[in-house]
């Protein structure tokens, strides 16, 4: 018996979504994809569907971060998702 992979786990959970959901994935993978397939070095040059961000949280005299967002287009507007703390090199 063949093991399943990550994408048939994936597509079986997906398939109970509702559409506006999947629509919002959709435009979130693009963004995704486009982002990584860049340099790595260039984390936060703006792409024409998506980046991923680096963002630095001021509390107080810390400085925190940085943290990672997703940026991706939907419909027209920006949207965000928030990827974790960045690792160290």
């Amino acid at each position: 018996m063949r093991s399943r992979n990550r994408v048939d786990e994936l597509l079986q959970e997906l398939s109970g979504w509702e559409a506006r959901e999947l629509r919002e994935l959709k435009a979130a993978l693009g963004g995704l994809l486009e982002a990584v397939e860049r340099d790595k070095r260039r984390l936060s040059e703006k792409g024409s569907r998506g980046h991923i961000e680096e963002k630095y949280i001021q509390r107080g005299n810390k400085r925190h971060g940085p943290y990672l967002y997703l940026r991706y287009w939907q419909d027209g507007k920006l949207r965000s998702k928030y990827l974790g703390k960045k690792k160290s090199e």
